[in-house]
């Protein structure tokens, strides 16, 4: 071949490669934004290396082609569980020696109002009332170490108790069940002539009213239910209410109604809640239901027809029943589900943030059914079993997440300064129930790609050509953080063993984060951030994220939080990846509530329950009101 002929194939050669090269990374950042920047987003932690070194080829940089399956990455989410209430025990003093414990309190060594009384830890002993085994056991302790009653003397009911029993029949203006206090109160009137006799009755008294006295304290303190019982999405603290404590509490106070009454949340939230349970009652409830169990398809003959449409001229919204009138008008007494009635319930599911199936099934429903009177009314009592769980003060200054209401609140100084819609995880990648301390705002953050992500659905284009990453603004680094060529890496191996290096979204305007992101660490990996995707917020139903929580107006957020003008933040914008700590850090409470106070009004509104919580709370109510139901027969029959 002569010189010229030489240099034509070097030359036709190059342009070839050029040209391959071209469209390869062309195709690879566009194939990588469909993936991960069309219909799904994920929020998550990079996830570095399973083992020092592991898939990293120091001797090679060619491309590597997969020698074995990729190993694919189940994901497991937290679940509903089975709710088991706290189990009842007998108070027991059979191994109390009196001597001993007479003996063991310092304050006196014969309590003179004991020997008045007459009550002994033998009177106790024969007893027959069960309570919670924390319960039991103070109660236990107590009596036996002071040796003295708490609601009775001169074998007659004191002024104390009674005060506490009123108390105990209003449990229901608190939501609470009256009869879960229930106390059987000995009479005025007395042989007294059988003064053993009435010794028994007052142990049994003085028992029972002190273990409902401490339920109800425990039950207003954090709840009748214990939230982490329910699912693995809940992560709330418990144990703040002590009842060896607060036994003691009662015994010395002058008054202690009102130190049971010190108990329940003092929020305003709680007072608008328990303001509007009380009215909510004058309310009448709607006559018209849906049969249990309903399920109408498209063109069924179906007699409930009749019953939605009902409901549905009842619930919709006024520019709904206006454009589908003739149609509702038209069915009020047919049992056919024709075409235009089914065009209608489409339309009538997708603006309540459903699927448009035109399927009238538990789901469309349960939509038409939720703004009965019960139904409110049971929300109401679900948001004030919630408040119980948090912290009873949530402060002065705060952020707070109503993940029904699909809305994130900033308050300072008590009063609301920003709201914003945002968007919570997917009832499959639900956000969890707890709260915080917020810490820190990143801005120009990086994403870093869960390794389900990486293996499940970026391996067969990473295996197909390693520089697709780079080419998509994605960078490598093995397990000390330092960044890798990616065309550096054994990926056939990462792709088998699963792990050996992690990889993140360098700062961009498409990141998956957005501009910033605002932190408060937590086990849970979830904090609040920006989104390139913001029609999400125009959606009526935004439970769409993979848990973390989308920020509407970010910048405004991260403002608030930081305490400075928004203005401000211009400053911390750029390539970089930058950390500001809040330097006034403040509560976040990411909460669950169906029934919610309006800030500016005090209003009840009303969300749907896009997780179904409230179902699993209502079990969890029954079975609590069971237990303790049946314990209180048995105290009854003597057993």
């Amino acid at each position: 071949m002569n010189s010229f002929s030489k240099k034509r194939a070097i030359f036709l050669a190059a342009l070839l490669s050029a040209t391959a090269v071209s469209i390869s990374q062309a195709s690879a950042a566009n194939n990588l934004m469909e993936l991960l920047f069309g219909n799904r987003r994920v929020e998550s932690k990079p996830v570095g290396p399973s083992r020092p070194g592991e898939g990293i080829d120091e001797q090679s940089a060619s491309v590597r082609r997969p020698s074995a399956p990729i190993k694919r990455v189940t994901v497991t989410a937290p679940t509903n569980y089975d709710y088991k209430p706290e189990a009842l025990v007998q108070i027991d003093f059979s191994r109390v020696d009196p001597q001993l414990t007479a003996s063991a309190d310092h304050d006196t060594v014969a309590p003179p109002q004991m020997e008045q009384f007459g009550l002994k830890i033998d009177h106790l002993k024969d007893a027959h009332v069960q309570a919670e085994k924390q319960i039991a056991d103070a109660i236990v302790s107590y009596y036996a170490t002071k040796q003295q009653p708490i609601w009775t003397a001169s074998y007659d009911v004191t002024s104390k108790a009674k005060a506490v029993l009123a108390l105990f029949a209003k449990a229901g203006e608190d939501g609470l069940d009256p009869q879960d206090y229930a106390v059987k109160v000995p009479g005025d009137d007395y042989d007294r002539a059988n003064i053993p006799a009435r010794l028994k009755e007052l142990s049994e008294f003085e028992l029972t009213l002190s273990a409902r006295a401490l339920r109800y304290a425990m039950d207003q303190g954090e709840g009748r239910i214990n939230p982490n019982r329910l699912s693995g999405f809940h992560d709330i603290a418990v144990g703040r209410v002590r009842p060896r404590e607060v036994i003691d509490q009662l015994a010395s106070s002058s008054d202690p109604s009102a130190t049971l009454v010190a108990f329940a949340p003092q929020s305003k939230w709680y007072a608008e809640l328990k303001q509007s349970l009380d009215k909510i009652g004058d309310a009448k409830e709607p006559t018209v239901r849906v049969a249990p169990g309903t399920l109408i398809r498209p063109g069924e003959v179906n007699p409930e027809i009749r019953n939605v449409v009902a409901l549905i001229k009842a619930k919709a919204p006024e520019d709904y029943l206006a454009k589908h009138e003739a149609v509702l008008l038209s069915h009020e007494n047919t049992d056919v589900y024709d075409e235009s009635l089914v065009e209608a319930i489409k339309e009538f599911q997708k603006g309540q943030g459903r699927k448009p199936d035109g399927i009238i099934g538990s789901s469309t429903i349960n939509t038409l059914q939720a703004e009965t009177t019960s139904s409110k009314r049971d929300r109401i009592l679900y948001s004030m079993e919630r408040l119980r769980w948090l912290p009873h003060d949530f402060g002065t200054r705060y952020v707070f997440i109503n993940q029904p209401a699909y809305r994130a609140q900033y308050f300072d100084d008590n009063t609301e300064k920003l709201a914003m819609n945002i968007v919570v995880g997917s009832p499959t990648n639900q956000t969890y129930f707890f709260h915080d301390t917020i810490e820190t705002v990143v801005f120009n953050p990086s994403w870093g790609v869960p390794r389900s992500i990486i293996l499940n659905e970026m391996m067969p284009k990473i295996l197909n050509n390693p520089s697709y990453l780079e080419n998509s603004g994605y960078e490598v680094y093995d397990k000390s953080g330092r960044v890798i060529p990616s065309s550096a890496v054994n990926w056939s191996q990462v792709a088998a063993s699963g792990g050996g290096v992690g990889i993140r979204q360098k700062p961009s305007l498409d990141n998956a984060l957005g501009e910033l992101k605002i932190l408060f660490p937590n086990s849970h990996d979830i904090y609040m951030h920006d989104t390139p995707a913001k029609s999400y917020f125009k959606r009526d139903m935004r439970a769409l994220s993979h848990g973390c929580i989308r920020l509407e107006r970010p910048r405004d957020m991260a403002a608030a939080v930081l305490g400075v003008p928004v203005e401000d933040l211009k400053q911390y914008f750029g390539k970089n990846e930058r950390s500001v700590r809040v330097k006034d850090q403040l509560p976040v409470y990411v909460s669950y509530f169906t029934a919610w106070p309006d800030a500016a009004t005090g209003e009840i509104q009303f969300y749907n329950d896009v997780y179904e919580r409230d179902a699993y709370l209502a079990k969890a109510f029954a079975k609590t009101r069971a237990v303790r139901q049946a314990a209180e027969v048995a105290q009854t029959a003597g057993l």
